[in-house]
């Protein structure tokens, strides 16, 4: 050890010079800078922690978190630890670390004493600090107990405890508990981390972290993946280019344009809003909770290369779209009230049907697209409701819709493995166990994640069986928005929930885009209809169509086409003023397929 005892006050260099009798390099320098202060000026941080908050205080130590957290940053000298965070630390707007610090240097602080949620911190509008950098320096973690974490006498300083973690997955801006033989603790994941999606290690394992504080919890925050040896989530395909899949997601914007309800200031959640769906760069997103019509026509103005539709319905929390002009052709879209219960959607907040046609590498696939918003709360009135609506829109769905590439995407207000009401059977249980429907968010439910904020896992999607070749496999995922300052308090309290869906190879003839892949035939919209409706269908090459209609009974009450028609999509109006209400049979008939679809007749 070399000990350098200062004998002025300011700012100093000094060189450390080593000779030696070794023949390749037989002198070694280094090269000291420091700043000497006068008489007790410095603190050590265990006599800083001792005064009172408000009072002015310098102190000095080694760096232990720097940019990791995007502030604050912890240091700590020989006898504690503490935190410092001031608003110059992050670039107003996106949240970037804006400080040239590095964990091991050694930062000399002068500032205020506050605290934010308890935990001690030195916080001013004006914050002195000088950085002095150390290349080899490294601050060695003490070895505690759950028991001792949980004592709060660490506070503000680097540890590691032997620990088993209670978690599926570490989703970030969460806590997990974490257990010992001395007891049972807190483990937190912070927003910014590089951990967010990463697998614990199972068993007991070795948790580094600095010792945080909110309100009477003491928790300890890993700072990267070696502090906690945890796997890193993968997701297959990050190297492909958004422009070369379709992504689909489902938000819940927490009262979007309520102040009185959800976050306070309207300005800054529209602002936060934008900054997300740019970040997203998604192809459609349903929403939900979209409480001002005004504040939604100027989202979808302020949004480059996006449209929009809104849910008309009374409820105070509508559904909507988002989707893009340049991938997506908007068919039609409507409120499917028929068949559904008033109250059992949560008075009259019905699904929300949009029907598209997604153009990708220059084929086209037609979707249809139910947001969804169930009722809420978890008494066993809710939970009828919900459990009542579920199994009106699978009817439904089944009846009309058994042969389409269908997705229901939205807040369920429930998961899928067990009801958050007492744990009983989940309201989504019919779709779970039909082979003709998928719920692919249903796997970031087994893996612990939670898009309720830090509660549940809540907001989900289910496409229908004709979906399994375009749905590309394990992209289902929650967006972190750590690139929006105080998400949770100013933009929602649900996190979006997306996955991707690919199809084709690029096409080389610019003129064939176009053109559909495949016989496709859709439902006919509206319907229920009286007493006209439109039946749309597309040809991959020119061909001998015959589109006919029949009664339950197998009678043709109607020939619609019967010639050669060419290449691409088509349309014709069925008018059944002279036909008394009932289900009808459509059946197109072209090329070598057969295609058959169900309409119905309401006068």
């Amino acid at each position: 050890n070399v000990l350098f005892t200062l004998t002025t006050v300011g700012d100093f260099t000094a060189d450390f010079t080593i000779e030696s009798n070794a023949v390749n390099d037989s002198t070694f320098s280094l090269n000291f800078t420091g700043k000497g202060y006068e008489g007790d000026a410095v603190l050590t941080i265990a006599q800083a922690r001792e005064f009172p908050q408000g009072t002015s205080i310098t102190v000095s130590g080694i760096v232990t978190v720097a940019e990791e957290f995007h502030g604050p940053v912890y240091f700590q000298d020989a006898t504690a630890g503490i935190a410092w965070y001031d608003s110059d630390m992050r670039e107003s707007g996106t949240d970037a670390f804006l400080l040239d610090i590095q964990r091991g240097d050694s930062i000399v602080v002068t500032g205020t004493l506050s605290n934010f949620y308890e935990l001690l911190q030195i916080s001013d509008a004006n914050v002195e600090f000088e950085v002095f950098r150390n290349p080899f320096t490294t601050v060695t973690p003490l070895d505690i107990t759950i028991s001792e974490l949980n004592s709060g006498i660490y506070e503000g300083q680097l540890v590691q405890v032997e620990a088993s973690i209670t978690a599926g997955v570490l989703q970030a801006n969460t806590n997990f508990t974490i257990t010992d033989a001395t007891g049972t603790g807190q483990l937190r994941i912070d927003k910014y981390s590089e951990i967010d999606g990463a697998t614990p290690p199972s068993g007991v394992s070795t948790i580094v972290g600095v010792v945080g504080r909110f309100n009477d919890t003491f928790q300890i925050t890993p700072r990267d993946l070696n502090d906690i040896s945890a796997e890193a989530k993968e997701y297959p395909g990050e190297d492909i280019s958004k422009d070369e899949t379709i992504e689909i997601v489902t938000w819940n914007v927490e009262w979007f344009g309520s102040a009185a309800n959800g976050p306070e200031d309207d300005e800054i959640q529209l602002s936060n809003v934008i900054t997300v769906i740019d970040s997203l760069d998604a192809d459609v997103i349903a929403l939900q909770e979209i409480s001002s019509e005004t504040m939604f026509d100027r989202l979808i103005d302020s949004l480059d290369g996006y449209s929009g539709l809104l849910a008309d319905f009374s409820q105070t929390q509508k559904t909507a779209y988002v989707y893009k002009t340049a991938t997506i052709t908007r068919r039609s879209f409507r409120l499917i009230e028929e068949g559904m219960n008033y109250s059992d959607w949560a008075a009259g907040r019905y699904p929300f049907m949009f029907q598209f046609n997604a153009t990708l590498n220059g084929e086209v696939r037609e979707f249809f697209l139910y947001n969804i918003h169930a009722k809420a709360y978890a008494e066993s009135s809710d939970y009828s409701q919900r459990l009542n609506a579920s199994t009106q829109l699978k009817s439904y769905l089944d009846t009309y819709q058994d042969q389409e590439n269908v997705i229901i995407l939205g807040d369920f207000n429930d998961e899928i493995l067990e009801s958050t009401y007492n744990g009983i059977s989940s309201p989504y249980k019919n779709f779970d166990e039909d082979e003709e429907y998928t719920i692919i968010t249903k796997s970031l439910e087994e893996e612990g994640y939670t898009s309720y904020s830090s509660y549940s896992m809540i907001d989900h999607m289910i496409l229908s069986s004709e979906l399994v070749d375009e749905y590309f496999e394990g992209t289902e995922r929650l967006e972190n928005p750590n690139y929006v300052g105080s998400y949770l308090s100013q933009t929602s309290d649900h996190y979006p929930v997306w996955v991707r869906l690919q199809w084709g190879e690029g096409l080389a003839i610019a003129d064939d885009i176009d053109q559909p892949y495949r016989y496709t035939l859709s439902q006919n919209y509206p319907n229920p209809f009286n007493p006209s409706t439109v039946i749309s269908y597309q040809l991959p090459v020119s061909s001998l169509v015959n589109l006919e209609v029949f009664d339950m009974t197998g009678r043709k009450v109607a020939t619609l086409i019967n010639r050669q028609q060419t290449a691409g999509q088509h349309e014709v109006t069925f008018d059944a003023a002279n036909l008394s209400s009932g289900v009808y049979v459509y059946r197109l008939q072209a090329g070598n397929q057969t295609i058959t679809k169900k309409m119905l007749l309401v006068k």
